[in-house]
């Protein structure tokens, strides 16, 4: 199966519903506030404009991740809006042949597929490359020294996790311009809604993103190196029935676009949350050991991924509401890490949080994130090193614009001043606190 398969539900129904006329799922202005009143009086709703089942209470969205034999993955990277076949002829016409794997997929396949991912993306692995991402941190950090305005998105958080993830993937760092381009057509291609002109354009755009991954396999073929590829071929060492070539081409496909876009948005998210609270800034700036918890207290009150989805593989009631066979549902995460029947002041931003980790930003259940423990590594060294140079960073006082997509959320610019005429004095604790 490919990832181009419809994620339109297999039993149509559009239920009357209370505030699912309402919902707008692309929009995130507001989000936060209308899934509140959701959770207050219809806590799962169906929305016509995508025709999905929206969950939106924590104690409701974590039994349907530690579900899979009800709950199907298959939709999760299917494109929210229905491709027109002549975009599905083009691809496969010209060898696009992306497999679901690991995000996308179910047992047994699922568990085959990702007990060999994880044998390479795990915390060990991790903090073996914490020297390595330190070093990227900091050069891209460098870069910023003597300037007294930046975009810490396009300045910074742009291009660092791509670098950090190419840690992983041996892709030169001369690359990242051309796979960050696909990586945001193919994030606007699954989850946006683009019309057929801007759909075709992306198509391209992943179709040469599928060639650049099949032609790295192809290349570790014949010379291996320290890399996901490289490990990933020979664990299959020949054999199809562990992995096959195809499936390979298609983890590291999917590692491009998750192991970057998602830390993007992260970093831009939870500077800005941290910035708009500007005593919880001060805090970390004065106490660098609370930075681990901020981490997480960031990944709740600003989730980089606000929902996720899902397919009723049968009859289901969530909530009391009955929903039938074939349905889809967006279980929507910022609304359960925002829930004040499990987070106490869920709206307020505090670094001391004692539940903060207890978010579901990287999901539950066996598709729980992989790259999870990275990108907490990765936030701590960032946090750190932003927080030692430039503790009187402050943000500029404009319009934030997000990334459009019912999925991914994450300001599309930054602007933020590094230097101000009274700098905040800091007593710092030495050492590490990844």
């Amino acid at each position: 199966m490919t990832q181009l398969s419809s994620a339109a539900p297999i039993a149509a129904t559009c239920p009357a519903s209370g505030i699912g006329g309402d919902y707008r799922a692309f929009d995130h202005e507001g989000m936060y506030a209308f899934m509140q009143r959701a959770r207050r009086e219809e806590p799962v709703f169906f929305c016509p404009e995508i025709g999905y089942w929206v969950v939106t209470r924590r104690a409701d969205i974590l039994p349907i991740f530690r579900d899979p034999d009800r709950f199907s993955a298959s939709i999760a990277l299917t494109p929210v809006k229905p491709l027109p076949q002549r975009i599905i002829d083009f691809l496969g016409e010209n060898g696009y042949r992306a497999e679901a794997t690991q995000v996308s997929c179910d047992r047994p396949r699922h568990t085959r597929i990702r007990d060999y991912a994880m044998r390479v993306l795990n915390v060990r692995e991790y903090t073996r490359l914490q020297p390595q991402v330190h070093d990227v941190i900091r050069r891209c950090c460098d870069a910023l020294e003597g300037r007294d305005r930046v975009d810490m998105i396009a300045d910074f958080a742009y291009d660092l996790p791509a670098l950090v993830i190419f840690l992983i993937l041996g892709i030169p760092d001369e690359d990242t311009p051309k796979i960050k381009k696909w990586a945001d057509n193919r994030l606007l291609f699954t989850f946006g809604e683009l019309d057929d002109a801007a759909q075709q354009h992306a198509a391209e755009q992943m179709l040469d993103y599928w060639k650049y991954c099949v032609a790295m396999v192809e290349d570790r073929k014949r010379s291996p190196r320290d890399d996901y590829a490289s490990k990933l071929l020979a664990m299959r060492d020949g054999d199809d029935s562990r992995l096959t070539e195809n499936e390979i081409a298609s983890l590291v496909f999917g590692l491009l676009l998750a192991g970057h876009e998602t830390t993007t948005n992260m970093t831009g998210n939870a500077l800005r949350a941290l910035l708009t609270h500007r005593k919880q800034w001060e805090r970390i700036c004065r106490d660098p050991s609370l930075i681990p918890n901020a981490v997480e207290e960031c990944l709740r009150f600003e989730s980089s991924v606000v929902c996720w989805r899902r397919r009723a593989l049968v009859d289901v009631e969530v909530a009391g509401v009955s929903i039938p066979k074939g349905s889809n549902l967006l279980l929507a995460l910022g609304s359960a890490n925002h829930d004040e029947a499990h987070f106490t002041d869920p709206e307020v931003l505090d670094v001391t949080r004692t539940n903060a980790r207890e978010h579901v930003s990287f999901g539950n259940g066996i598709h729980f994130c992989l790259g999870g423990a990275l990108a907490r590594i990765e936030l701590c060294l960032i946090l750190e090193e932003l927080t030692r140079r430039w503790p009187d960073m402050r943000r500029v006082d404009e319009p934030i614009e997000m990334v459009r997509t019912i999925a991914f959320r994450g300001p599309l610019r930054l602007n933020v001043e590094l230097h101000s005429a009274a700098p905040l004095a800091t007593t710092r604790a030495p050492g590490s606190v990844a």
